[in-house]
């Protein structure tokens, strides 16, 4: 695990899939388990949510097993599992246990001696190389030591889709098989593969049970990301570009962000200053994000490094750097690198399988815009750099900072409403998904910003006589707003197909029925921005 996670009074946020977690953790004493997924991207704060939720529950009367799932051999896992089982059944039985595994198990023969007795028997397995029963018999412990002594066991399998490179023959059919009838034990189990755990939940494991409940651990948003930025930037000031920049930066990734204002605030500190500006940022984003030992910089190439496979690595990355650049769709991809079409496909669905891209219609697209920015303007501009020696690349990389800040700067003092304009102006019958819908994006032949009859702007894009009419609001939505729209837009007199508003900053439940009542197409901040990163334009960022 590259950053240890956060627990305790650091844990930020979050409420809402704590919500989930406890509630599904109290079901399982009235006797209904309802397994759950957390999936997202890498250091999206799955590990810390875990961890943070079991140590809520201390009091609740569980059993919790952590382990986290590396690829290692069959036996090591065991160990860590039993050893995490006995450590925890012996501390709810109001022990002080060892942490020495062989003490476990010596103290356990006296305490539970029925679960040691198994936990011996697996070991036996182990060492006749029959791995197969061992792992079944490994996961069944649980319901010996719930029959044992009446307490459930919560287990929790970090990196779940490791579980395949423990040796174990169909390690997820096994996986079903045991706790299809197991209805003592409740799992959480996570990954940073959205498709591969997706695909293994639904393929895998659909035909023994269907309660897994898939919940999505996001980036934090804009709110509470202004709100984690003030906690780890007390006491210092921070100008508004900064803080916007940050935000899409990081695009509220809560490691990206802390490691940013840790480093902003030591920048500060040393210069003896109470206020941090773009000259600081840039500062900082050369220190943990260019320089060969940065934090960010280090986990970055070693998040690709153990990703990639060595005989594959150069051509995986030689594509993840074109998607970088901004060239998305597969012929395109193809043609730069000079491979055929059918290698291309192979490679951007591996790349995808393994969690480094996702794919929305006909684009390939990089989620973690950190790492989107690294390969792009780090490690490809460090790779092309033919000057060597006494060369100040440093000073010339902040330069290119710099730029990129301002470029930055010039694109958000456009009005909302121009964005969204040069958004659709780049629409070319582009097939993409849009809150898990396909639909087709037209080439307006005329796309501008026009205002309605109370002043208020909207964009109208057209093509063949029919009209997309979109309206942004920077502010929470309300129904008169929704009326207010479509008064506006049948006052135009024109044939219109499709009606969007742009909530950036959300509306109420009631709002959004209404709104869909009159089939008004919702675009909210998150849709509008994975938009604009598709068409490689700078995300959207009110606070």
């Amino acid at each position: 695990m590259f950053s240890e996670p956060v627990v305790g009074e650091k844990f930020f946020g979050r409420d809402d899939v704590l919500e989930i977690l406890r509630k599904r953790a109290l079901a399982l004493k009235d006797g209904y388990r309802q397994n759950v997924a957390l999936t997202g991207q890498s250091l999206a704060g799955k590990s810390s949510i875990i961890l943070h939720f079991l140590r809520s529950i201390q009091d609740e009367g569980f059993i919790p097993i952590y382990v986290e799932v590396v690829k290692e051999p069959f036996s090591s896992f065991a160990r860590k599992f039993i050893a995490t089982l006995l450590y925890n059944a012996l501390l709810a039985r109001g022990q002080n246990p060892p942490t020495d595994l062989a003490d476990l198990m010596e103290k356990s023969k006296d305490i539970l001696p029925r679960t040691a007795c198994a936990a011996s028997q697996i070991y036996s397995l182990i060492e006749n190389e029959e791995y197969d029963q061992a792992y079944s018999s490994l996961l069944e412990l649980t319901s010996v030591m719930k029959a044992e002594i009446n307490i459930p066991c919560i287990v929790i399998l970090d990196e779940f889709d490791n579980l395949e490179h423990l040796g174990i023959k169909n390690p997820f059919s096994g996986f079903g098989k045991v706790i299809m009838v197991q209805k003592d034990t409740m799992y959480i189990i996570s990954s940073s593969r959205n498709l591969a755990i997706k695909k293994i939940i639904s393929e895998k494991l659909s035909l023994l049970f269907g309660n897994f409940e898939v919940v999505k651990v996001s980036n934090f948003g804009i709110k509470a990301s202004c709100e984690f930025l003030d906690t780890r930037l007390g006491g210092f000031e921070i100008e508004d570009f900064t803080r916007k920049f940050l935000l899409a930066f990081t695009d509220g990734n809560p490691f990206y962000l802390s490691k940013l204002a840790s480093s902003l605030k030591s920048i500060a500190m040393d210069r003896m200053k109470s206020f941090v500006g773009k000259e600081e940022l840039a500062d900082a984003i050369l220190d943990i994000v260019y320089n060969a030992n940065g934090v960010i910089h280090q986990y970055l190439l070693n998040y690709l490094l153990e990703l990639l496979d060595t005989k594959r690595r150069d051509i995986h990355i030689s594509v993840l750097v074109t998607i970088a650049n901004g060239i998305n769709r597969r012929p395109d991809i193809a043609k730069t690198i000079k491979m055929r079409q059918r290698e291309a496909a192979d490679t951007l669905a591996h790349l995808c399988e393994i969690g480094l891209i996702t794919k929305n219609g006909v684009f390939y697209s990089i989620d973690d815009v950190m790492l989107e920015f690294w390969l792009k303007n780090v490690y490809k501009r460090k790779k092309d750099l033919l000057i060597d020696g006494t060369f100040d690349k440093v000073s010339l990389f902040r330069e290119e900072v710099l730029s990129y800040m301002t470029s930055f700067e010039q694109e958000y003092a456009m009005s909302a409403s121009s964005r969204i304009a040069q958004l659709f102006g780049s629409f070319s019958n582009d097939l993409v998904q849009v809150d898990s819908k396909s639909i087709k994006l037209p080439h307006f032949t005329k796309v501008e910003t026009r205002y309605f009859a109370d002043s208020s702007q909207y964009v109208a894009a057209s093509f063949r006589g029919n009209f997309w009419i979109a309206q942004v609001y920077d502010r929470n939505l309300n129904e008169n707003d929704i009326i207010s729209f479509i008064k506006n837009a049948k006052s135009l007199n024109c044939k219109i197909s499709n009606k969007v508003i742009i909530p950036l900053k959300g509306m109420d439940e009631n709002t959004k029925l209404l709104a869909k009542e009159l089939k008004i197409t919702i675009w909210d901040s998150r849709t509008i921005n994975n938009l604009l990163n598709l068409y490689r334009k700078k995300r959207i960022v009110l606070t």
